[in-house]
């Protein structure tokens, strides 16, 4: 792949993308976009990777949306052309939410506008404790994309959403994680290890159970209890039906780690 904005490697079954533009704090342009979009679709088709990382590089995750391209190409076009534009951003929530891989975000540093977006968007969150959250939309005359009004509520509750989306306020690592809008904060020098280590105790484990819980998950927010129950059961009957489980069965008993193919 021709990446230009996002460093891209892959190492035993985890694939780790690193925005790489310290010099305007990761802004996000259309380049970016055309990145984290190949970068998705080749996870999504290699079957060797289970577990996508996705970090920044310097003091910031993402900076959010670059206002200096903002202005001279999105401020200047038809409303037709706006919408094509922000569809881009709609659809990097869409294929992140649909990627039958997780998804770990790990916020090195500050996460404002599209960089907290992207970072809702994945299957969990980890911070460093240098990281911060921040929504300015409101103090630019702007507005959220990326699915955060839909994302953000059901993680952190409606009161505090609105709190800090109108505000604008900087929500600081510990205090994200007081929310649950993360799941760890880690030391700084331990962010990438700490995500690695997760990522792994993840792909270790039987992919089409992963991929079940990642859907299921998504889908039960919108479901009834009957819903989810049936939603449930289709999940157990496709893994009673897998090799996987044979494996899994067969490994246990013989004290050894199982070697899942995800079939």
């Amino acid at each position: 792949m021709n990446l230009i904005d996002i460093t891209y490697r892959k190492e035993n079954g985890i694939a780790i993308a690193t925005f790489n533009r310290p010099d305007v704090l990761n802004a996000f342009r259309q380049q970016t976009f055309a990145d984290i979009n190949s970068i998705l679709e080749d996870v999504r088709t290699d079957d060797t990777i289970r577990v996508l990382i996705i970090s920044g590089t310097g003091r910031a995750f993402s900076a959010g949306a670059d206002l200096k391209e903002l202005n001279s190409s999105l401020l200047l076009a038809t409303l037709e052309q706006q919408k094509i534009h922000l569809e881009t951003y709609q659809n990097l929530t869409r294929a992140m939410l649909a990627l039958p891989k997780i998804i770990i975000s790990a916020i090195n540093g500050l996460a404002v506008g599209v960089g907290v977006e992207i970072a809702l968007a994945s299957d969990i969150r980890i911070a460093s404790s240098q990281a911060s959250f921040t929504f300015a939309e409101a103090k630019r005359g702007l507005f959220q994309t990326n699915g955060v009004m839909f994302l953000l509520p059901r993680l952190i509750g409606l009161g505090r959403a609105a709190q800090i989306m109108l505000t604008g306020e900087r929500v600081s690592a510990n205090t994200a994680l007081e929310f649950g809008m993360i799941s760890q904060v880690v030391a700084d020098n331990d962010l990438e290890s700490s995500a690695i280590a997760l990522a792994n105790t993840i792909a270790s484990n039987a992919p089409i159970s992963v991929r079940l819980v990642k859907q299921v998950l998504q889908q039960s927010s919108q479901s009834t209890l009957e819903q989810c129950l049936d939603l449930e059961t289709n999940g157990m009957l496709e893994c009673l039906n897998s090799r996987d489980l044979r494996e899994g069965t067969q490994a246990f008993l013989e004290k050894r780690n199982p070697v899942y193919a995800g079939l």
